[in-house]
Formats: C-alpha cells, sequence, structure tokens
C-alpha cells in the first residue's frame, strides 16, 4: 500500500512540474503606456512566498517600485510594477530590460525553489473573507520588500493588494488569508 501512496505522490510531482513547463510565467515591459515609469507584468502559477521572490529580484536590480498592483486567485497570480532606476527614471537600456525579464523568469521558473500545488482539499470551502492591511509611512528602497518579507514570515498570502508612492510617502491597501 504505502508503494502505492508514494508511486501517486511521484506522478502528481511529475503532474506539478509539467504543469509548470507548460504554463512558464509570462514577463512583459511596457515602456509605453507609462510616462514616468517603466511597467513590468508578471504572472505564473501562484505559489507561497511569489510575491516577495518578485519584489526581491526587482530591488536586487537596485530598482525601485513607486506603484504595484498585486492580485491572485489562489491558483494564478498576476502582478503589475512601475518601477524606475535610482535616479527616478523609466528603464530605457535594453541589456537592463532584457536582464529584468530573465531574472523574473529564472526566479519563478521551473528551477526556482519551490512548484505550486495542483492538490485542492476535498470537501473544505475556502473562505472569501480577507483581512485587509492598510500601510502608510516614508518611502524607502527596499520597502516593499521588507513588508513582503515580514509578511511572508507570518505566512501570509497576499490575495490582493495596491501600493503607491508620491514623494517621499508611501501606502499600501493588502488583502491577506
Amino acid at each position: 500500500m504505502d508503494g502505492e501512496l508514494s508511486s501517486w505522490w511521484d506522478s502528481d510531482d511529475e503532474y506539478e512540474k509539467f504543469i509548470q513547463k507548460m504554463n512558464p510565467p509570462r514577463v512583459v515591459i511596457d515602456n509605453e503606456s507609462c510616462s514616468d515609469a517603466t511597467v513590468v507584468h508578471v504572472d505564473s502559477a501562484n505559489k507561497y512566498g511569489i510575491l516577495l521572490e518578485v519584489v526581491q529580484v526587482l530591488t536586487d536590480l537596485n530598482l525601485i517600485i513607486t506603484k504595484a498592483y498585486i492580485s491572485s486567485d489562489g491558483g494564478w497570480f498576476m502582478d503589475v510594477f512601475n518601477v524606475t532606476n535610482q535616479d527616478g527614471e523609466k528603464i530605457r537600456d535594453e541589456t537592463a530590460l532584457n536582464e529584468i525579464v530573465d531574472y523574473i523568469r529564472k526566479s519563478l521558473g521551473a528551477d526556482s525553489c519551490f512548484v505550486p500545488s495542483r492538490r485542492r482539499s476535498v470537501g473544505v470551502e475556502p473562505s472569501s473573507d480577507y483581512t485587509s492591511i492598510e500601510l502608510t509611512g516614508t518611502d524607502r528602497p527596499g520597502l516593499l520588500s521588507e513588508v513582503s518579507a515580514v509578511l511572508t514570515g507570518l505566512r501570509c498570502n497576499v490575495v490582493n493588494a495596491e501600493v503607491w508612492t508620491h514623494n517621499t510617502r508611501a501606502a499600501a491597501v493588502m488583502q491577506v488569508m
């Protein structure tokens, strides 16, 4: 019996890897729709800690997130980030734009350390209520990354969020579960 269960788990894990390869993360850079920032669209299969991964990649590339829209339906997520360089300007260098796409894809791709689970609990109804968190304060580089790390450490899943900055102020409204 244990052999049958182990075989079922292995095939389920292989199925998850197959789904990941069939639906790789999609990263689109848009330098046309916003006059003062480069817009980075990221969508993929959802997994625990994925928001933190994307924000850390953008932070590691020394980009400043001026606005973010985060959305998730449980199995999939779509995040949109308005980013600038350290001087507050759009990213126009093609090499830098390609690096953004490559690093995010590598972080979220099949080689990343987490594969999203497709297993569902039978007979358990998910709650439609989320906890809303409102944050305001002084903006600084890495703030969204730190907030994401804290929420990840508390095992909170960000379902929806709007984040924005103006001058030296930052604000966010996040729905977590």
